[in-house]
């Protein structure tokens, strides 16, 4: 049955793009973890307030996004986290 093989003959397209697919969740899988991990850290481990905390974790964001090329949805999702996280820091 291995004399049959010729190697370099079975397609992988298929295989290319789940590779793509999973190298691209993984950043934003990564960059989410950074961006939701740094505003605890910078309000009770550095005592920073709330609002320049926010600002900072933000900041971060959008400068992980080149280095992951991370496309705009990052950018919007980013939005909607700050403006969700601004509203429950008012509340709170």
């Amino acid at each position: 049955m291995a004399s049959k093989y010729v190697h370099g003959s079975m397609p992988v397209d298929g295989h290319g793009k789940t590779f793509d697919g999973f190298i691209r969740a993984s950043a934003y899988t990564t960059a989410f973890c950074v961006v939701a991990l740094l505003l605890p850290i910078l309000v009770f481990s550095v005592n920073m307030s709330w609002a320049p905390a926010l600002l900072v974790t933000f900041i971060v964001g959008v400068i992980i996004a080149p280095f992951l090329k991370l496309g705009g949805g990052w950018y919007a999702s980013l939005v909607g986290m700050a403006i969700v996280t601004a509203i429950l820091c008012m509340i709170f």
